[in-house]
């Protein structure tokens, strides 16, 4: 079966220079795997997704990501207008499922017609040799060629994907995927998704460890009043929406404002939304 669809393999992993090529043990394991877990390499619809309360699962659990993700690349003109000239970004959870796509308009009807959605699974046994689940096997930066994939779901699809590290915890948190159909722009693509790469991770890494200080000191009640404040900025607002007293209110600040080392509500907040408890927009992250 491999043989027939005569896949021309170019698969790059760049980690430590090393370039895996057509003919390659790990990359014939890759394809083995695909065709023992008998993938229809024919298909050309996305068929493996998690119900509606899993995938929001997935996203509350990685919310500073998406929103992080999601703030750097569209206020960034440069982002912008790749997107626009028809690149588009896949970001999957460290499990290999899909819990954000960016994408142009065009495109997002496009994928509705291939089922292409959050939720759906680009792990080798739901999709196929792809970008995705290479970078996840050898945990480095993977390249693919439309002919270079499994299935022909993929056919004209030029993948990049790469693992996001927190460097903090030494862990993989998520994996992002810079695409473009049709148009073969491999290079440009790692020189973009190192760089997006690089600014992730820092904020992840920073944040895990601000967050190991003050994390336990922070309940659920204390993120609902940031949030809150963020949003409304009065106390009295913020009493009435979290259904707590004033006196309540006063405690909880009062702890802000001795973990944060801050005098007054601006600063906590400030120091909240430095610290990735919350967003800007009052979001609990």
């Amino acid at each position: 079966m491999m043989m027939q669809k005569d896949k021309s393999m170019e698969l790059i992993l760049m980690n430590n220079d090393m370039f895996i090529k057509r003919g390659n043990g790990k990359l014939t394991v890759s394809y083995g795997e695909s065709l023992l877990l008998n993938i229809n390499p024919d298909k050309n619809s996305f068929d493996r997704t998690i119900d509606d309360d899993a995938l929001l699962k997935k996203k509350r659990e990685n919310n500073f990501l998406i929103l992080l993700l999601n703030n750097f690349v569209k206020r960034c003109y440069r982002y912008k207008v790749l997107i626009e000239e028809g690149y588009f970004f896949i970001l999957c959870d460290k499990d290999g499922y899909v819990i954000e796509i960016i994408a142009n308009d065009q495109l997002n009807e496009d994928f509705k017609k291939l089922q292409f959605r959050e939720g759906i699974s680009l792990r080798l046994e739901d999709s196929g040799t792809n970008a995705v689940n290479i970078a996840m096997e050898y945990k480095s930066l993977a390249q693919l060629y439309g002919k270079d994939h499994y299935c022909d779901l993929f056919k004209n699809w030029y993948c990049t994907a790469m693992p996001i590290t927190d460097h903090y915890s030494k862990e993989i948190v998520a994996y992002l995927d810079i695409s473009r159909i049709k148009i073969p722009s491999i290079k440009e693509q790692s020189f973009t998704l190192k760089n997006i790469a690089i600014y992730l991770e820092k904020c992840i890494s920073c944040r895990s460890e601000n967050m190991s200080f003050i994390g336990g000191e922070i309940d659920d009640t204390d993120k609902l009043i940031l949030s809150s404040l963020v949003r409304n900025g009065v106390r009295k607002v913020v009493m009435d929406e979290v259904g707590i007293s004033d006196r309540a209110l006063r405690n909880h600040l009062n702890k802000l404002g001795i973990l944060f080392d801050a005098d007054n509500d601006i600063k906590i907040i400030m120091t909240a939304t430095n610290i990735g408890i919350i967003d800007t927009h009052g979001n609990i992250l």
